[in-house]
């Protein structure tokens, strides 16, 4: 059995045959003419028998005819059997992995129009705890408030948590009446994923520490109590800010504020392009 020359010299040729001009077939694959007439060469050499006829430079022969035939058909099948391929890959569903309150609050209310404006790719939200196996979920995008990053993955940072104290609006509206030192007779919810946030606040605040602090394993569940009217929370007013604009949670000292954490994406380069995870990011936390 012969050897099969590359499927470039062969795309080259059914080129030239099918254009009738080099100049042309260079000009359809973006190469030099000269680089079209160096494949012809390497394939009628090859080959052993004239592709053209003589005195006719671009006249094919019977036999270069039916090759030509024979590699256009199979170049169709080629291109046919890749863009199947590549729409399936373009419509297979990503993972985008968050916390939950996050992925609740900030991503699932603007997951549509993010997808639209990253090209229509559909993007499931998987809402995790942050005491998860995180190392071990599968995603492709992932939303982190920690340092850790899949090996091999990719990282973009988007930004950093402002803290404030925020609660149900009459309770607010108390503490407004008596300044930030009130919060030292309120209650205060502390998510058991959130340590060191209430200690970042009341030092920003100048005040001692509150008179009762509740723990809660997780942050959506001190939002509840919050909303419930059984006292305070801390957290961004930014990632509840629907909790804010449906006067469910108020921030009675919006202006004292405390650092959190720094939300970083990840993805795996394999899976999603980073221009389209780009373009995600910037639609789905523009503003953050």
């Amino acid at each position: 059995m012969s050897h099969i020359p590359s499927l470039r010299a062969l795309a080259t040729f059914e080129a030239v045959v099918r254009t009738g001009n080099i100049v042309a077939a260079a000009d359809e694959l973006c190469v030099t003419p000269g680089a079209v007439s160096k494949q012809l060469g390497q394939l009628q050499d090859a080959l052993d028998e004239p592709l053209f006829e003589k005195g006719h430079r671009l006249r094919p022969t019977a036999l270069a005819m039916a090759l030509a035939q024979a590699v256009g058909s199979g170049l169709q099948t080629i291109r046919g059997g890749w863009e199947a391929a590549s729409r399936k890959g373009q419509r297979r569903v990503l993972t985008l992995a968050a916390n939950a309150t996050l992925s609740v609050h900030w991503i699932m209310p603007r997951l549509v129009d993010a997808e639209v404006a990253a090209g229509g790719r559909a993007i499931r939200v998987s809402a995790l705890h942050t005491t998860d196996d995180w190392q071990h979920a599968q995603f492709d995008i992932g939303i982190l408030r920690n340092a850790w990053k899949p090996e091999g993955w990719e990282h973009r940072e988007i930004g950093v948590e402002r803290l404030t104290l925020l609660a149900r609006p009459d309770r607010a509206e108390a503490l407004r009446r008596t300044g930030p030192a009130g919060l030292e007779a309120e209650t205060v919810f502390v998510a058991d994923t959130r340590g060191g946030e209430l200690e970042s606040w009341i030092e920003a605040a100048g005040i001692g520490r509150p008179g009762a602090i509740r723990p809660a394993p997780h942050f959506y569940i001190a939002a509840q109590a919050a909303m419930a009217g059984q006292g305070c929370i801390i957290g961004p007013p930014l990632v509840l800010a629907d909790l804010i604009e449906q006067g469910r949670l108020a921030a009675p000292f919006a202006d004292i504020t405390a650092k959190g954490a720094t939300l970083t994406a990840v993805f795996n380069p394999d899976r999603c392009k980073a221009a389209f995870v780009e373009k995600l990011l910037r639609a789905l936390f523009r503003g953050f």
